[in-house]
């Protein structure tokens, strides 16, 4: 009984300490240069340009992400945020992002590969009333963050994944 209790007691331990922090996303912390391309084939084409400063927040255990950019067809600003934090009881990142122009708060689910050096997102639910997001943010380079986003539409017939956006951020 005794090796049985040791034994449960090491993977306790073992599990604890191998689990993921905030601070595993500390490449996201700085200001960042943004060049945000949604992409042809889609009728609201265009592309934004801007800076995105990230932060720790609430005593380090959330980051967040506030940008200001401008369409540049038409000039229009637009400022967005996100808002993420480590979530131990489902072992992934939780991703919250608000914007001006947009009326539905956003919650995206994130998973850390540290081996491929990207984060792999999912919405959990749809965000659009029809529509369902993935995306992946590499970090490879630590000074030039590419993050891509992929749409779905919730009806059978189009089903398929559409790339809508490509967002690189430079470091300042």
């Amino acid at each position: 009984m005794s090796k049985t209790i040791t034994t449960t007691l090491f993977m306790i331990v073992a599990i604890s300490c191998s689990g993921q922090s905030i601070k595993d996303l500390d490449f996201l912390i700085g200001t960042w240069e943004v060049e945000e391309t949604i992409l042809p084939g889609r009728e609201n084409e265009y592309q934004e340009k801007g800076t995105r400063t990230c932060e720790y927040y609430l005593d380090g255990s959330f980051i967040k992400c506030e940008a200001s950019t401008v369409v540049s067809r038409n000039g229009k600003k637009r400022s967005y945020a996100y808002y993420i934090n480590y979530d131990k009881n489902e072992d992934c990142f939780w991703a919250t992002n608000f914007a001006n122009d947009f009326p539905l708060h956003g919650l995206h689910q994130w998973f850390l590969d540290k081996k491929n050096q990207q984060v792999i997102g999912i919405t959990p639910r749809n965000v659009n009333k029809d529509r369902f997001f993935r995306h992946t943010i590499s970090f490879a380079n630590r000074d030039q963050i590419i993050w891509e986003g992929w749409s779905s539409k919730f009806r059978a017939s189009e089903k398929a994944w559409q790339h809508i956006f490509r967002d690189v951020a430079t470091k300042q």
